[in-house]
């Protein structure tokens, strides 16, 4: 909407706007020749940008040209009260000359933002200690210093109709695939609704699957894995005020990567990648393996375990099921209340809940000694997994894995393995295959195993970027 050369009129608009709120305030300078009004939100303008950088250079030269005497960096001119009103929400400052319809919207926004610091979900062994935070900008601004290519592409979006949340796509032009990163930002234009609270919100628009059992976008808070997986040809999604970065698209076996593994040697970095993916295999299937050769198969164990076994379980109470269900609940929220408490009392709920009523418990004759072991060994087995989102997904998992088991027995056990590889093979992220095979071509250097970096002279197809070669001859010096 334009507006008439008025400033009186111009403020009565803002007011309706803002529904006559108290923070909006309006300053008016008037000199022998000029007035200006200066509109803004008191509680979003940094009052010393606006006090050195506006008020103070007009008062000084309140004849010359407007934008020559204004020291602000962000300016723009607009006709638009529409707009004038958007910024004033960001924190900007409207300047209007009386008799003139041009607006000027002067950057003056209030920045409290925390300092850049080391990760607190991702815990850093070797290698960079630098985390994003919950100002965009900086998190941009890290990763500009970090990528410092114009090839670097960074697109604005707003979403929510309401709140009008500040969200980045961010990807390397010339790896990552187009069809790709247009695809990712057709689906956040589309979305429609009143206010975005957290990235998840974004994941769920945009996944290819609603109901999904594992996650398909990997969050992290490093800068230097996120670094890492633009350089793959993936794309990034950054919000204003969530220091956490979606990463997309991703496969099944990014879960099980760390930037650890390559700060170390590549031998010591491929036994961890297979431990992690053994005790995936084991916090999915050790609860349901040990509920089938308990209640259907003692027969294949030796002797001497299948007797332990069935001396363990002669006065227990529960179906073996039932107890290592229970146990891994327990666990649960053991965990959550580990979590949600302060650290002090944290602290005593895992002493007390680990020691205390787990020897109650067996003691008791509810639960048996295998049991508590078993669920044990199936709770530490999901921890040793790099992504807190594919460790709950695990965790939830496991039920229903034990529960078939404790149908079926082993037969149920493999059917379950079964439909799980079934229902990955027909996940895709951004329209590429989830579940991407772990042997093809040579992407078996950097998902089973992590081979040495001289031998992974080509990205990994996961993401299909563009350009493949990530080097020629590194070694030259041994022509």
């Amino acid at each position: 909407m334009k507006h008439s050369f008025s400033i009186q009129d111009t403020y009565h608009y803002f007011q309706e706007a803002f529904t006559f709120s108290s923070d909006l305030k309006m300053k008016i300078m008037s000199f022998p020749q000029y007035e200006y009004s200066l509109f803004y939100l008191d509680t979003m303008v940094d009052s010393q940008v606006f006090q050195e950088h506006i008020v103070k250079p007009l008062s000084i030269r309140p004849d010359a040209n407007t934008q020559e005497v204004i020291t602000v960096q962000d300016m723009k001119e607009t006709e638009d009260l529409d707009e004038a009103v958007k910024a004033l929400v960001q924190g900007k400052t409207v300047l209007q000359k009386e008799g003139e319809s041009v607006l000027l919207l002067l950057g003056t926004e209030l920045h409290k933002e925390r300092q850049v610091n080391f990760p607190t979900n991702e815990r850093v062994l070797r290698g960079s200690r630098e985390a994003f935070v919950e100002h965009l900008d900086t998190n941009l601004n890290l990763l500009r210093k970090r990528i410092a290519s114009p090839d670097l592409v960074i697109k604005h979006y707003t979403i929510g109709c309401v709140s009008q949340n500040k969200v980045s796509v961010i990807y390397i032009k010339g790896i990552a695939n187009p069809k790709v990163t247009n695809l990712i930002e057709q689906r956040l234009q589309k979305i429609d609704i009143d206010s975005i609270y957290a990235p998840g919100f974004i994941q769920e628009f945009v996944q290819d699957r609603r109901f999904s059992l594992f996650p398909q976008m990997l969050t992290s808070e490093r800068l230097d894995r996120t670094r890492a997986y633009l350089m793959e040809g993936k794309a990034v999604i950054l919000m204003e005020g969530s220091p956490d970065a979606s990463i997309l698209p991703v496969s099944f076996w990014a879960f099980f990567q760390s930037p650890d593994d390559y700060q170390i040697n590549w031998l010591i970095g491929s036994a961890i990648r297979l431990l992690r993916i053994t005790c995936f295999f084991i916090a999915l299937g050790l609860p349901g393996l040990y509920t089938s050769l308990v209640v259907f198969q003692s027969y294949v164990l030796p002797i001497n375990i299948a007797l332990t076994f069935q001396s363990a379980l002669k006065y227990i109470t529960f179906h073996p099921a039932s107890e290592v269900i229970l146990l891994l609940v327990a666990l649960e929220i053991l965990k959550e209340a580990a979590v949600r408490l302060a650290s002090p009392i944290g602290q005593v709920i895992g002493v007390v809940g680990g020691i205390i009523i787990g020897t109650a418990v067996v003691q008791s004759n509810l639960i048996s000694n295998t049991a508590v072991i078993v669920a044990a060994f199936t709770g530490m087995a999901s921890f040793l997994i790099p992504s807190y989102e594919m460790s709950s997904s695990i965790r939830l998992i496991n039920i229903p894995v034990t529960l078939l088991s404790a149908f079926f027995g082993i037969v149920g056990l493999v059917f379950s393995f079964l439909m799980l590889n079934i229902y990955l093979c027909r996940m895709n992220s951004m329209g590429l295959p989830y579940y991407y095979p772990a042997f093809a071509d040579s992407g078996v250097k950097d998902t089973l195993i992590r081979a040495p970096i001289w031998s992974l002279r080509k990205r990994p197809k996961e993401a299909a970027p563009i350009n493949r070669q990530r080097f020629g001859n590194p070694e030259g010096w041994k022509e």
